[in-house]
């Protein structure tokens, strides 16, 4: 019995214990109630994730096949973009690439380094920059079958810069350098068409064939052409471009256009200023000429030898030459002389002046076989036949207007004088028959024939006579021979014939019916006047300009016997007849257009003729007021 109980009390404790238990863990876990809930939620979750895992692996099964295909270096059918030898090629050829930066830098900035050598005129090193590509192209890009694309950009961005550098270099040649400069620069020139000819020679002469068979072609001969055409063409490009600098600084036109504006206030030294001008400007135009031309000999004239492809070159430059020098002569004459430089000369000094600058320019010129002195006669005799003209034509102009205005007026006073010069005559012709009996085995003609002292008389013709003799007087600075014809025509046709004209037209006019009504007292005077103006002219005046024209021009034997008469004689003491002519009747200065009277003068100028050392009398103008 103490045995059973014992045992009941022991299952009694242990179910106790046990339903504590029960309840313990009971509160447990409703106290623990949410992390249960987490848990279970995190293992749906890991569930989940370990399921997509799954599936993501059977996906790459096939890469991993791939890959597992890829590595296996052995088999040769591998060889793809993606192989394990093309990465390993690929990474060794970019560590390569990293090893060699530097050197990298260096050859991209081979484009900029030779632009800053043109911009600073470092030709020696822009040229080894040029043939430093040569060098790249030949060792790098001479196999077709390789691309190498840097070297490739790098070679054509120096080949842009050789382009820039040969305008550099033509653009020096076109300001003003010396000859040591204008070596270097021809040198720099030839050094770059050695460059080209480098890389022309090696494209002509190797190419590549189909299979990689080599042709050979272009052999030294074409190279020689090569050469010769390069040679010819840097030579065309030294000429053109010491032309533009030429014609930049020694343009006669421009020299002589920026004294213009101060020419014409001015009245003697404005006027030299310009004629410095033009004598300054054709020395120019000559020294620079010659200069260009010596230049190109220096360069281009190939030293004496024997061998026959130097004489071919030597020929050939000395022809090009000749070329030039023919343009530069004709633009000479007919752009800058006869265009620009004689139509601003007004008097034959200066275009005396201007004919010895030019004459000496040719003269000059032949040294180099290009002596062009025949051609400047044509040249200069329109203009001197111009000058002297001009005058005839202003005599004329003032005839035919004071004949207008005393017979619109009916003023007859400015036409004679009352001055008495029978004994002038008297007195001429005492001293001319004692000159003929000293100088009686001397010819007539070398003695300087006096204007007629009848002409005192009449001051419009005095007037023409000193218009004429002026001319006369201008041709003597500056006599050229071409010129004769073409003022003895001018004389007969224009001057002589046009004075009769304008004599015989105002004869007609006073004798028009009414003519005396109209014009009151001094129409009478008018008539008689006309009739005596007319026939002084015919009976001496016409012999007189003949004679004193052919005299001028030292053609002795065509002067007319009745030329002089009896004013042959002359003194050679400076001698004034007759100062102004004296009017008696006071002439209204508003109906008269020119009130000063000009009058003749027995004045002997220093004997400095340009024929026979004696001078044409110029019959000088009085400036006092009638």
């Amino acid at each position: 019995i103490t045995s059973h109980s014992s045992e009941m009390d022991e299952l009694n404790i242990a179910a106790t214990e046990l339903k504590a238990a029960e309840d313990q863990l009971q509160s447990l876990c409703a106290s623990h109630g949410s992390t249960f809930v987490a848990v279970e939620r995190r293992s749906a979750a890991l569930t989940s994730t370990l399921k997509s895992l799954l599936r993501q692996l059977d996906n790459a099964l096939p890469q991993v096949e791939e890959s597992i295909h890829c590595l296996d270096i052995e088999s040769p059918e591998n060889k793809s973009e993606h192989s394990l030898s093309t990465l390993t090629e690929k990474h060794r050829l970019r560590r390569r690439t990293l090893l060699q930066h530097s050197s990298l830098l260096e050859l991209l900035e081979l484009p900029s380094l030779m632009d800053a050598c043109v911009r600073g005129h470092l030709y020696e090193e822009g040229l080894s920059i040029a043939s430093f590509a040569n060098t790249l192209e030949q060792r790098h890009l001479a196999d077709a079958d390789v691309k190498n694309s840097i070297v490739e950009n790098v070679v054509k961005e120096v080949r842009r810069r050789e382009d820039d550098l040969r305008r550099d270099l033509l653009n020096r040649l076109r300001s003003d350098v010396t000859m040591p400069q204008c070596l270097e620069i021809v040198t720099a020139l030839r050094r770059l068409n050695g460059v080209e000819l480098e890389r022309q020679s090696r494209v002509n002469s190797v190419s590549h064939g189909v299979g990689g068979v080599v042709v050979v072609g272009g052999g030294p001969d074409d190279l020689e052409k090569l050469h010769e055409t390069m040679e010819w063409k840097l030579q065309v490009s030294f000429l053109e471009a010491r032309d533009v600098w030429l014609e930049a600084d020694a343009s006669i036109s421009n020299n002589a256009a920026a004294f213009m504006y101060s020419s014409s206030k001015g009245k003697g030294g404005a006027l030299k200023s310009v004629t410095e001008k033009i004598l300054d400007g054709i020395d120019l135009y000559r020294t620079r000429c010659f200069e260009i031309a010596s230049q190109y000999l220096a360069i281009f004239r190939s030293s004496p030898s024997y061998s026959l492809k130097t004489v071919e070159s030597s020929n050939r430059a000395y022809m090009l030459l000749s070329m030039w020098t023919t343009r530069r002569i004709d633009r000479f004459l007919h752009e800058h002389l006869s265009k620009k430089c004689l139509p601003q000369i007004s008097d034959t000094a200066t275009l005396r002046d201007a004919l010895e600058s030019a004459t000496f320019f040719a003269t000059s010129m032949g040294r180099l076989g290009a002596d062009f002195s025949p051609m400047l006669q044509s040249i200069f005799q329109s203009r001197l036949a111009a000058i002297v003209t001009s005058h005839w034509v202003d005599g004329l102009q003032v005839l035919e207007n004071t004949l207008k205005v005393c017979r619109d007026s009916g003023i007859a006073s400015p036409l004679y004088s009352h001055r008495d010069v029978s004994m002038l005559e008297e007195d001429a012709t005492t001293r001319g028959v004692g000159g003929e009996e000293e100088n009686r085995h001397q010819d007539h003609a070398r003695v300087a024939p006096q204007p007629p002292r009848s002409l005192l008389v009449y001051p419009p013709l005095a007037r023409l006579v000193n218009a004429f003799l002026t001319g006369l007087n201008e041709l003597r600075r500056c006599l050229l021979t071409c010129a004769f014809l073409e003022l003895r025509r001018f004389s007969q046709e224009n001057f002589i014939s046009k004075t009769r004209q304008i004599l015989v037209q105002n004869e007609r006019a006073v004798l028009t019916p009414g003519f005396l009504n109209a014009k009151g007292r001094d129409g009478g005077k008018l008539r008689s006047l006309a009739v005596e103006l007319k026939d002084k002219f015919e009976s001496c005046v016409k012999a007189y300009l003949e004679g004193s024209l052919e005299f001028a021009f030292g053609s002795f034997d065509n002067i007319p016997p009745n030329a002089f008469g009896s004013v042959q004689g002359g003194s050679s003491s400076e001698e004034k007849l007759v100062d102004e002519v004296e009017n008696d009747n006071e002439v209204p200065k508003d109906k008269i257009l020119d009130s000063k009277v000009e009058t003749l003068d027995e004045k002997n100028v220093p004997k400095s003729n340009f024929v026979v050392d004696e001078d044409v009398p110029v019959a000088e103008t009085s400036n006092d007021p009638e």
